[in-house]
């Protein structure tokens, strides 16, 4: 069995190694110039910063752990750095366990009351597909629906959680399946943020290495079925036929490819909305206060388009020279940008609003991506069934708005897949 696999970033990347292990002759394709798409480590005056995920959720016996032995990525985690929702005008320390919510600001105590009562909430079959607000006020309670959610959604999905399905967390609905969150959440254990040696980057670049051929600067602009079933793609003055060809690509990417050969398919992907994010990388004199810190999101209404900040520099002191933090916002998604946020200017002023002792920046960075991360509204079960339903044999779609936002996601969901 020959596959080829358009897409050269770490779900393409996996998925032919996963297939490579299986004994099948496999070859990718990668539009840009470097493997990982937007998951990139770029170097930066002594340091680095990521373009895409940060970090990793890694537990051991998962798919995490059991991809990063297989190919020897040396990983280090930071461990459990202070985390801080901004509300109310101030920072308000996110507990480190559920159990400890219990005894937190960031809810009413109403809220917190119904919380309780999680464990005794029946279990809803899968179908029909349920939106997020309406499956954490079902489980939870309004309270931690609006109270909590907003800005904890916006920090991953750059989007109000009010129009997202709850297939945009894939977790929620396999613990529920548990018979409560709480239960399952005890049963999966407790998962840690891992950042693999030299950045997020390395993750891709390892990929590539053990694989026999990747192919960057390639990019595919067409295919056809053959008439003893195969499939031919060509692109770039290359052609090449093979058994199998999957897109490990973008929704939007794979149906513009769909469109000639499988239209329901196309159709279906080109629905699903995608979010544009700007990323303020920013280097400053350290804080205590953020010497061990993960970083803080700012719940939405307050926000304004102001999403939160990471601190790259206690997850990766790699990431900054000696004697400086370094930090990295948020800005814009699906919550738009106002026009005090597009400039420094505007960023720091907000960052100064919420942590009124952080000094001018030593160097600042600017960064758009571009329909970066998958938008999965209230229907996007629906969209990505049909898609799969309509695709001819011998092609597949995989992608994290198939699997999930986050890496653990894809590689939990790239093992299913292989079977």
């Amino acid at each position: 069995m020959s596959t080829l696999i358009l897409g050269g970033g770490v779900t393409g990347l996996a998925a032919a190694w996963h297939l490579q292990q299986r004994g099948e002759a496999v070859e990718v394709w990668e539009a840009g110039a470097s493997v990982g798409g937007w998951m990139k480590t770029l170097p930066w005056e002594g340091g680095h910063f990521e373009t895409g995920p940060q970090g990793v959720l890694w537990q051991k016996g998962t798919a995490v752990d059991r991809l990063f032995s297989a190919i020897d990525l040396p990983f280090k985690s930071p461990g459990t750095g202070a985390r801080w929702v901004g509300k109310g005008g101030s920072l308000i320390p996110v507990p480190a366990s559920p159990p400890a919510l219990m005894f937190s600001p960031l809810m009413s105590v109403g809220a917190k009351l119904r919380m309780m009562l999680e464990p005794f909430q029946p279990v809803r079959p899968a179908e029909p597909e349920e939106g997020l607000s309406a499956f954490i006020t079902r489980r939870l309670g309004k309270g931690v629906a609006t109270e909590l959610l907003p800005s904890m959604i916006a920090g991953v999905l750059a989007a109000p959680a009010e129009i997202l399905s709850v297939d945009a967390i894939p977790k929620l609905r396999q613990w529920e399946a548990t018979g409560s969150l709480v239960n399952g959440i005890r049963k999966s254990g407790v998962s840690h943020m891992v950042v693999p040696e030299g950045g997020m980057g390395q993750l891709p670049i390892r990929l590539a290495s053990k694989l026999g051929a990747v192919r960057a600067g390639l990019r595919a602009e067409r295919m056809e079925l053959l008439p003893d079933g195969r499939w031919r793609v060509s692109g770039g003055g290359e052609v090449r036929e093979a058994d199998r060809v999957v897109l490990a690509l973008p929704a939007y990417e794979a149906a513009t490819l769909l469109g000639p050969v499988a239209q329901q398919s196309a159709e279906a992907l080109a629905a699903i909305p995608y979010t544009s994010v700007d990323l303020w990388h920013s280097r400053h004199a350290p804080l205590p206060a953020l010497k061990d810190s993960f970083g803080f999101l700012i719940h939405p209404p307050e926000g304004r388009g102001y999403l939160g900040s990471l601190v790259p520099s206690w997850m990766d002191p790699q990431s900054a020279p000696d004697g400086l933090m370094q930090l990295r916002s948020f800005i814009g998604g699906a919550f738009g940008k106002p026009a005090d946020l597009e400039a420094w200017e505007g960023v720091y002023a907000r960052l100064k609003h919420w942590v009124p002792t952080l000094g001018a920046p030593a160097a600042v960075r600017h960064e758009r991506a571009e329909r970066a991360i998958p938008r999965p509204e209230l229907g996007h079960r629906a969209r990505v069934k049909t898609a799969l339903e309509g695709l001819p044999v011998g092609v597949d779609w995989l992608s994290n708005a198939r699997f999930g936002p986050g890496v653990r996601d894809i590689l939990e969901g790239l093992e299913t897949w292989i079977g």
